[in-house]
């Protein structure tokens, strides 16, 4: 079996490839209760629509709070991870924004505001927020992830390979962070920890094509042609269609 890949092949696959700008949801064992005077309505049915992924109801829910304490930091911020969810972006900053206003302190807060600058492409802002998290005491392993996609999406393979080592050391079963980190690693010209990695995502189960065709290309540049048409076949069969034209074009 052969396998060429132009630099047009490779180009295409690319731009198929990698989604960076997801990033897990923040844990909230930083959140800090906030006591009121006045009860809001079913904290109860709240903190299920949040357990149960269930975003448009806990909007609700919490619409109905805020209106009756709208100065609640925790339902701010809980709002403001639902709008996240629903990739609401700017009703979530809106919400973290007035969360932090409320509470300079809340770490959690500023956790998940550096998540939705990144999504809207405010890169110094979401490191800010980090900076802040963290010196609040903020010790969760996904700022480093957050932290790591954003020098990835700055070019900086060799920071943001620190951060997903960082990350994969204490959650390793996390296939995002092996893929991310070999992402790095390829972007630093580390092809073989980057084809080891991508292969660490796969065993953990990563889902979708891009895990795929990355390390098909990194394969194809490590010269390794009949391993490159193997994950391009694999690509193929999961729905790129980039990589369905590449095994035709190149892999006999």
């Amino acid at each position: 079996m052969r396998m060429q890949m132009t630099g047009h092949v490779v180009r295409a696959a690319i731009l198929l490839g990698v989604l960076v700008w997801l990033a897990p949801q923040l844990a909230q064992s930083q959140s800090q209760p906030r006591s009121q005077s006045q009860a809001a309505p079913a904290p109860t049915a709240i903190d299920r629509a949040l357990a149960a992924s269930q975003w448009r109801e806990a909007v609700r829910l919490l619409d109905s709070a805020l209106m009756v304490t709208p100065r609640d930091a925790t339902r701010l911020q809980q709002r403001g991870r639902a709008h996240r969810e629903l990739e609401q972006f700017d009703k979530a900053l809106a919400d973290y924004t007035k969360a932090i206003a409320v509470d300079r302190r809340f770490a959690a807060a500023y956790g998940g505001r550096a998540i939705v600058h990144q999504r809207l492409g405010n890169g110094k802002a979401s490191f800010a927020d980090i900076d802040s998290a963290r010196a609040l005491g903020m010790n969760d392993p996904q700022l480093d992830l957050v932290e790591g996609i954003g020098y990835l999406m700055n070019e900086d393979g060799a920071k943001a390979w620190a951060r997903f080592d960082k990350y994969v050391r204490a959650v390793p079963d996390a296939a995002q962070g092996w893929f991310l980190r070999g992402r790095a690693a390829g972007i630093s010209g580390r092809g073989a920890d980057a084809e080891k990695d991508f292969t660490a995502a796969i065993q953990r189960r990563m889902t979708g094509p891009e895990v795929y065709t990355l390390r098909a290309l990194t394969r194809a540049a490590l010269g390794n042609a009949e391993g490159a048409c193997a994950d391009l076949n694999e690509a193929a069969k999961l729905g790129d269609k980039a990589a369905t034209a590449a095994v035709a074009k190149n892999c006999r």
